[in-house]
């Protein structure tokens, strides 16, 4: 007998002692499984499912910890023992435990336990977040928190013991606990006094309370106060007592205009926010004020005075389409440096044009003017005169206005603007300097909108966003995207010399550019025209911009896709102080310029195009990189690539650091030929289709620091196939079909390494696996260790942490079990054998001989009979009460009760369905698994539900299995006759049976129709008009 069994003797106790000591000294497990430690102190437990708070072992720095993020968990109790081990613990996070049933996806009620010591025990804490959290009540807490987070929750009531003994509380999130989202049957209370004793409380926020007035006796101390998005819609300077030292107030969206509103709005019951003209007197110290979505028609000057430190101004969202042009509401606000002002429209109506009043003047200090949204068709120098002055200016934002004609030289005359938003408006000309303005009166002409009001979206494309911060320092940007622009005609940009950056991206510019469209942008240097139509015949395109460094090209995929129409990138030869170029996604496959040429090009993004064709094309685009003689970085992403051969690496430029190959077809990559690039510092393979790094090593000698192979079908790796690669830095395996991670692949380059991501591989964690220990090695750099490094076999560790238990001292179960199988076999066989052959070896041998006799005729009884559980499956409209009753009380009892043992089996669908199956499953079990579907019909001229159904898939198993299965009984031979039974009739006549009408002939029926369901339909066909279905 084999000896696999669990119980383990003295002398294996002490050869696992021995093993222990030696694992231990390899490596020990992460500390704080199954959570992961990150830099300054931050345990991260985010998204683990947990449903308790983990108890982090001795062994680990629990004094070192200082910040413990628990979000998105499980967890629904909270004990008074669960942090007292974290003795430095000072941030806390909780967010999303156990969400109120409103927040919850499935809308799920919860409610979260604290026990009162929970967080009393943890005296250094200082910041706790408890939103998203269904609590109802504010636990006890200690007395050292500065921050507290309760936002989102179920507390509607703050009184003057809810934070007690919290006076060093600063700040304090009590947002969204009664909206739309998180409904309650009243509105938030916090009695009057009840924050009086946090004499240290700065910020204070109460968004989404359904509140009604301001709190009273709030604490002097006070700095921010947040109510928007209640229900306040009176404000009086009783409201905003004692809060001398509040520097931000923001009270918007108290009166909505809901016709603007991104959530659901309730129609404020008043006109607009009701302000006393003193409301904000006593504020001297107020540096923000919010009023965005109140409703406001007019602007009261009294409301800003003596705010003299007043800096931001947030009027969005309101009616103040017409204030802007008449109000003197700015003259004292002097140190003002951001105005909001966007989304001022008038309902539906789009303006001729509108002119500033005169008192923006007065706003000395201005540096950034949103006028997003208000709606006006012409932009020209009376738009904007009072902003000219404004030596401070230098944002100004004008999206989405439906601006058709702008004069786009206005902005010469603006001493430091730096930044002009033009875009998702409906440019299509510029309006000359020398042109006359029309002199139709401010507002005279107006336009209905035919569309909605645009919602404020996205500048532009992640891609042109992304290169749009190129633009980040420089001195004066114009963004032009997003509009109907077809051509660019140099007298647009007169008094414009001084533009460096310039985005005209998604318009639809169809022209076809030959070096005289930027002539006036002299000091332009980068230039924006991904998502147009340019055409690049010319090849002196661009080359009126001297000091162009960046230039995008991409998405204008039209003209390439032209059949027959040639394209010239000489152009950029020409450019000599070009750094950047963007050709992406354009689809470019042929019919270009063999060769790019520049000695000042860094960066080319060539993504989503098809090089792989265009070096398919024999040697004619074979050098198309090879004249960029100063390249660092290449991006060949998406281009089609099924094969690199060296010869394309090496008709590569030299100089090249960086080279994307990511997301093409690539199964095989010749390592070798990474010699023909000696100054490749970074190569992306991730998602192509490599199978194996086996073919070779990385070559002696490379510089390579960062190789991704991630998201492709990777299953081994060579041994030492990193070793040579001395500079190697970071490798990413992750998202590949890897079983184990061996340290012979690195060899003596482990130590150099800052980054090793494993993620997304099936591991096969196996008792003693190899790879544990290496990872254990190099755990700091690897990436999500604790718990998105996971096993994929066996199956009782599949998808779960390989650490979910230790590997390297695990003994291996089903090994164990499997040799006690065969050892109790083995024993009971030696031990029946001899005992059966003693007591009645005859018997034996004649039982066994008979059972030899019975297999063939078994075997042959089973191909027979093929196994059917049914002899007919009834169909019948359970509707119809006559034919229901004749089906349980003629039909069920002549066939299965009174034939005895030739009774056949009928399956009906009340008694033999198997509930909790679909109709549809039990329908196809029905008909597959019965010998004949007999349907039970009082008239055949309408047929629908269930009894279509059955019947089409009983045809489609004549079509299958080759095999009719139709039996047809007709309770009514009086009633029409559709086609189908008529034809039926002349084809196989014994399938279709009528009830007769007279008792005498009920014996005769019933002899029919147990022929007809007991022998195969083949034999019942007319020979004169077929032979009937054969099986092939």
């Amino acid at each position: 007998m084999v000896l696999c069994h669990r119980t383990l003797h003295p002398l294996s106790l002490l050869v696992q002692a021995a093993v222990l000591a030696g694992v231990l000294a390899l490596g020990t497990l992460p500390a704080f499984l199954p959570c992961e430690l990150k830099p300054r102190g931050l345990v991260d437990c985010n998204w683990l499912f947990l449903k308790s708070v983990p108890r982090f072992s001795a062994a680990a720095a629990r004094s070192n910890v200082t910040s413990l993020s628990l979000i998105s968990n499980r967890i629904h109790h909270l004990h008074n023992s669960d942090f007292i081990h974290l003795s430095n613990l000072r941030h806390l996070n909780l967010k999303w435990n156990c969400p109120p049933a409103g927040l919850s996806p499935m809308h799920f009620p919860c409610h979260m336990t604290i026990e009162r010591n929970t967080f009393v025990v943890v005296r250094t804490l200082e910041e706790l977040n408890l939103s998203y959290n269904g609590i109802t009540t504010v636990p006890p807490l200690p007395s050292s928190l500065t921050n507290l987070s309760l936002s989102h929750t179920s507390i509607l009531v703050l009184d003057s013991t809810s934070l007690a003994g919290l006076h060093n509380l600063r700040f304090l999130f009590m947002d969204g606990n009664c909206y739309y989202k998180n409904p309650c049957n009243e509105s938030v209370e916090v009695a009057p006094g009840a924050l009086l004793g946090l004499s240290n409380l700065t910020h204070l926020s109460l968004k989404y309370n359904k509140l009604e007035k301001v709190p009273r006796q709030l604490p002097p101390s006070l700095e921010y106060l947040l109510v928007s998005y209640n229900h306040i819609v009176k404000l009086a300077p009783e409201d905003l007592a004692n809060l001398t030292s509040l520097r931000v107030l923001d009270v918007g969206g108290n009166c909505r205009r809901c016709d603007h509103a991104f959530n659901p709005c309730t129609e404020c019951g008043q006109e607009s926010l009701q302000l006393h003209p003193e409301t904000f007197h006593h504020l001297s110290h107020l540096e923000g004020l919010v009023l965005k979505d109140s409703s406001l028609h007019t602007l009261n000057s009294s409301w800003f005075q003596g705010l003299v430190n007043l800096s931001v101004l947030d009027l969005s969202e309101n009616f103040l389409y017409d204030s802007i042009t008449q109000t003197m509401a700015f003259q004292n606000l002097t140190r003002l440096r951001k105005l909001d002002l966007s989304f001022n429209y008038c309902k539906k109506i789009s303006f001729a044009k509108r002119h500033l009043t005169k008192s923006f003047e007065s706003l000395v200090s201005l540096q950034e003017l949103n006028l997003n949204g208000i709606f006006f068709r012409l932009l020209n120098k009376n738009t904007l005169r009072p902003l000219t002055n404004l030596s401070h200016l230098h944002t100004l934002h004008l999206q989405m206005n439906f601006i058709n004609q702008a004069q786009l030289s206005i902005f010469g005359t603006f001493p430091n603007l730096r930044f002009v938003d033009l875009s998702e408006n409906r440019i299509s000309e510029s309006l000359v300097m020398s042109a006359a303005p029309p002199e139709e009166a401010d507002g005279a002409e107006q336009e209905s909108l035919w569309s909605g009001v645009p919602a404020p979206t996205l500048l532009s494309t992640p891609a042109s966003k992304n290169f749009m911060v190129r633009c980040r320092n420089l001195k004066f940007t114009l963004d032009l995207s997003r509009n109907n622009l077809v051509v660019v005609k140099p007298e647009m940009f007169i008094n414009l010399s001084h533009l460096q950056c310039l985005s005209l991206s998604h318009n639809s510019i169809a022209q076809a550019v030959n070096g005289s469209q930027f002539l006036l942008l002299t000091n332009l240097q980068v230039l924006d025209l991904s998502h147009n139509k340019l055409d690049l015949y010319h090849g002196h395109s661009f080359t009126e911009l001297p000091q162009l460094q960046a230039l995008d090209l991409s998405y204008n995929n039209q003209p390439f896709s032209m059949q027959g129409i040639g394209h010239n990138f000489s152009f950029v030869s020409r450019l000599s102080r070009l750094q950047y170029l963007s050709l992406a996604h354009n689809d470019i496959h042929s019919r270009v310029s063999s060769h790019l040429r520049s000695n000042s090009l860094r960066s080319l993004d060539f993504s989503g195009n098809a090089v792989g064709l265009m070096w398919g094309e024999g040697n004619l685009y074979l050098q198309f990189f090879q004249d960029l003689r100063c390249l660092n970085q290449l991006d060949l992403s998406q281009n089609r690539l099924h094969i690199l051969l060296p010869q394309y690496l090496d008709n590569l430029p030299k100089s090249l650091r960086i080279l994307n190959l990511r997301d093409n077809y690539l199964s095989f990559f010749n390592w070798s030929s990474l010699t023909f690039l000696p100054n490749l510092k970074v190569l992306d393979l991730a998602g192509n289709q490599l199978k194996a790094l086996t073919n070779g090593t990385l070559p002696n000698g490379t510089l390579l620091q960062k190789l991704d192979v991630s998201s492709n079908s990777i299953i081994s790796v060579a041994p030492a196939f990193f070793v040579l690669a001395v500079e190697l830095k970071e490798v990413n395996l992750s998202d590949n079909y890897l079983k184990t991670v061996d340290r012979s692949w690195f060899g003596p380059i482990v130590p150099n390494l800052t980054m090793l991501d494993v993620r997304s591989n099936p591991l096969h964690c196996a008792c003693g696996a190899a790879f544990v220990d290496f990872l254990l090695e190099v755990q700091t750099k690897v990436p999500g260790l604790p718990n998105q490094v996971r096993c994929g076999s066996p199956s009782q560790l599949q998808g779960r942490s390989i650490f979910a238990q230790d590997l390297r001292l695990c003994l291996d179960e089903v090994l164990s079990w499997d040799c006690f199988g065969l050892s109790l076999l083995a024993v009971a066989v030696g031990m029946a054998v001899p005992l059966l052959q003693h007591l009645c070896g005859w018997d034996v041998w004649y039982c066994f001989h008979l059972c030899l006799a019975w297999i063939p005729l078994l075997a042959r009884g089973r191909r027979g009979a093929q196994a059917l559980p049914y002899d007919a499956f009834v169909v019948f409209d359970k509707a119809q009460s006559a034919v229901a009753d004749w089906v349980y009380n003629e039909l069920r009892v002549r066939l299965e009760e009174r034939r005895g043992r030739r009774a056949l089996r009928l399956c009906l669908e009340d008694r033999d369905w198997l509930p909790g199956q679909t109709l549809f499953e039990n329908l196809w079990a029905s008909i597959y698994g019965s010998r004949k579907t007999l349907f039970v019909l009082a008239h055949t001229d309408r047929v629908s539900g269930l009894l279509r159904t059955s019947f089409l898939l009983a045809q489609q198993r004549l079509l299958e299995d080759r095999k009719d299965v139709v039996v047809l009984v007709i309770l009514r031979p009086d009633a029409h006759r559709s086609r189908y039974v008529r034809l039926r009739q002349r084809l196989c006549r014994q399938s279709v049976l009528f009830w007769p009408q007279q008792p005498n002939g009920q014996g005769s029926f019933w002899a029919q129709l147990s022929t007809a369901l007991t022998r195969d339909n083949r034999h019942f066909y007319n020979r004169n008009f077929c032979r009937g279905p054969t099986a092939e």
